[in-house]
């Protein structure tokens, strides 16, 4: 399993990182919550007490989270590039010059030659 979870910090590195490191604190949230909700702590030392002891009983986990992270982070990472890709513009390579994406509404004026060498081009 440390092959494996190696093997995905090197593949997707910072999703990784990002997607045990929320499991994580989501866990110990989780069990400080349900322990606060059973014992009622009355003072900031008995908070403490619930937060050790949230964080014990995720520490218990960790080989769940860790299956968790190398079954979640594939999915994470494709949406994230999905998420991505869309907010980067699309461009001409050749030219360097951005291109509309598909679906995308048309600039006004772009279709109106600028100038006398364009309306001598035919606009183009």
């Amino acid at each position: 399993m440390k092959a494996r979870l190696q093997k995905l910090m090197a593949e997707y590195g910072r999703v990784a990182l990002w997607t045990y490191l929320s499991l994580s604190l989501l866990a110990i949230a989780g069990f400080s919550i349900a322990i606060a909700i059973g014992v009622a702590p009355s003072s900031s030392t008995g908070v403490l007490g619930v937060i050790g002891a949230g964080w014990l009983a995720a520490k218990a986990t960790m080989p769940l989270r860790i299956l968790a992270t190398l079954a979640l982070t594939p999915l994470i990472a494709t949406l994230v590039r999905r998420l991505t890709k869309r907010k980067t513009p699309v461009s001409d390579e050749a030219t360097g010059a951005e291109m509309e994406e598909p679906g995308s509404t048309p600039r006004p004026g772009a279709d109106e030659p600028d100038g006398p060498a364009d309306q001598a081009n035919g606009g183009k």
